[in-house]
């Protein structure tokens, strides 16, 4: 008689609540939250690099609206701004 073996269980933490999952459905949230992370940072790259230090008659309406979505990231002023700071910091 074959015996089955429990399925290992992990703890993930979504919006402040504690879900105990399978481990492969940790693993896919985790490479879903990762791949969204990196998505973040490249729009504020975007935003920082590109779109500040042009001139606001070069900006397209496309642009606007892309900077004000990016905007809406969590926490994505003080980011920008210690984006900002780190190439100040780079100069001197």
């Amino acid at each position: 008689m074959k015996r089955k073996t429990a399925k290992k269980k992990e703890t993930i933490k979504i919006l402040g609540k504690d879900y105990k999952v399978d481990e492969t459905i940790a693993n896919t949230i985790k490479s879903l939250a990762d791949a969204l992370h990196s998505h973040e940072v490249a729009l504020l790259t975007w935003v920082h690099k590109s779109y500040k230090k042009r001139k606001t008659k070069e900006k397209t309406q496309f642009e606007e609206a892309l900077n004000a979505y990016v905007l809406r990231i969590p926490e994505a002023e003080k980011i920008l701004k210690n984006m900002k700071e780190h190439d100040e910091g780079l100069k001197k």
